[in-house]
């Protein structure tokens, strides 16, 4: 395999009045105060790309923030480019590429012959036959007139040009949330590829989505656990790849008209229960009953009394727990270890009951299960379900945080106060800084599970 890294940074500081800065072996810039990103495309790999280079702003002023997003971003594209040098040459994409480059170039947009033929005004076709005439390489003929049968993109060419495209939206996010993005949406494209196969995109008709719907519904029907929710995110995930190759590499093709209406009703959707709080202090805080590792028990202490979500509480730093303030109180916020589901999820929470005797034992956050929200999880609800300390099955580990919210809206707090706790947004114009640690600390007290 070829090297990867075959692009060398180096430090230079061009006194001119946008004053760019290199840092050396980060492939990070700063243009003013913003840094940006930027990387020399391997040489086999460059026929895949528009340029020679990869630049994208980081949209951030600090350079710790900087280094953090370059890094994902950098295992991001080289996850792509192992992938291309795995799974071989992809000679369609290939040549395809050079096709609608080739076209561009000469002042078209790339069409197939057919196209051209049926769509094509007559002064088009004039001065498509008439570039074509007289190009000097017979690569650009057959690209400007779409004659050249031998390339197409297919659904899994799609999945990488999508992965690709999104590249620059997923810098904030750790590796294992760009994981957890990837996975629904391959999965997506290998339950559609099952039914239809590894097709050009330019082949896929209407017919196709509605055999993969009817495929959908058949399994809805035979699998208990399966709900239209779930077939529906499918459909959205493989027209959000659809529409990236198809806007990325000039193909006519109409996603919209493909999938329009195709969406099933969910007329009975499967919501988590809450616990009620008797069996979270009788059942679930009782450690002579629960006899898991001393994390996981502290976990259910610390989430039963914060209604923090399972990543935000094993995605705590060190500097996220503040034992010893005026105030004890945990920061969730954007770190190293994850970016937050939303703008709004960022908040500080107050250490009471439960959760403060949680993080007190642990002395700061969690350790073995540190950025592992899935293991965590997977270990409690597992434990749970296998010693029949679950309800039902539509109570889990997350119906905590939902019996958190219960308890809250039991003791009439503030929505301002209560959404600043949930996480949630507040539907009325921000303004200030919102409740005080003071504040919500008062309101949890009310309804704190130990004392």
């Amino acid at each position: 395999m070829f090297s990867l890294d075959i692009y060398t940074t180096f430090c230079y500081t061009e006194c001119t009045s946008f004053c760019h800065t290199w840092e050396v072996k980060t492939y990070i810039f700063k243009r003013g105060k913003w840094y940006h990103f930027k990387r020399r495309i391997p040489k086999d790999y460059q026929i895949f790309h528009s340029k020679d280079s990869i630049q994208i702003p980081l949209k951030t002023d600090s350079r710790s923030i900087a280094e953090q997003r370059a890094s994902n971003f950098n295992q991001l594209l080289e996850s792509y480019w192992d992938d291309m040098a795995l799974n071989g040459d992809n000679q369609s994409l290939n040549k395809f590429s050079d096709m609608v480059r080739r076209a561009r170039l000469s002042g078209f947009r790339y069409r197939s012959i057919e196209d051209i033929t049926s769509l094509a005004t007559p002064s088009e076709l004039i001065n498509r036959i008439s570039v074509a005439d007289s190009a000097s390489d017979e690569r650009d003929a057959h690209s400007v007139l779409g004659t050249n049968k031998e390339t197409f993109i297919t659904l899994r060419d799609a999945q990488e040009i999508y992965f690709e495209h999104e590249a620059g939206n997923l810098v904030d996010r750790s590796s294992d949330q760009i994981r957890k993005w990837k996975n629904p949406r391959k999965r997506a494209i290998k339950n559609f590829m099952s039914v239809i196969g590894d097709v050009s995109l330019e082949n896929i008709s209407r017919e196709d989505i509605l055999r993969y719907r009817s495929w959908w519904v058949s399994r809805i029907q035979s699998e208990d656990k399966l709900s239209p929710n779930t077939a529906n995110k499918d459909f959205g995930f493989i027209r959000q790849a659809l529409r990236a190759a198809a806007d990325n590499c000039g193909l006519d093709i109409n996603v919209d008209i493909l999938f329009r209406k195709i969406n099933l009703k969910d007329t009975n959707q499967r919501s988590r229960h809450p616990f009620e709080t008797s069996y979270i202090k009788n059942t679930l805080m009782n450690r002579e009953l629960i006899k898991m590792n001393d994390e996981c028990q502290l976990f259910i202490y610390a989430m039963a009394d914060t209604g923090a979500r399972v990543a935000e509480l094993v995605g705590l730093e060190d500097r996220d727990v503040l034992l010893f303030d005026e105030i004890p109180h945990i920061k969730i916020r954007k770190n190293s270890l994850r970016s937050l589901k939303t703008p709004q999820s960022e908040r500080d929470i107050p250490l009471v009951g439960a959760a403060l005797v949680a993080f007190k034992e642990l002395n700061g956050g969690f350790v073995r299960y540190r950025g592992k929200s899935d293991l965590i999880s997977a270990t409690i609800n597992k434990y749970l379900r296998e010693n029949g300390l679950i309800p039902s099955d539509r109570h889990s580990l997350y119906s905590l945080r939902h019996s958190f919210e219960d308890r809250l809206t039991a003791v009439e707090p503030p929505d301002k106060v209560q959404a600043a706790l949930m996480g949630h947004k507040y539907v009325r114009p921000k303004y200030g800084h919102g409740p005080s640690l003071e504040q919500k600390k008062s309101w949890l007290d009310k309804i704190a599970l130990l004392p």
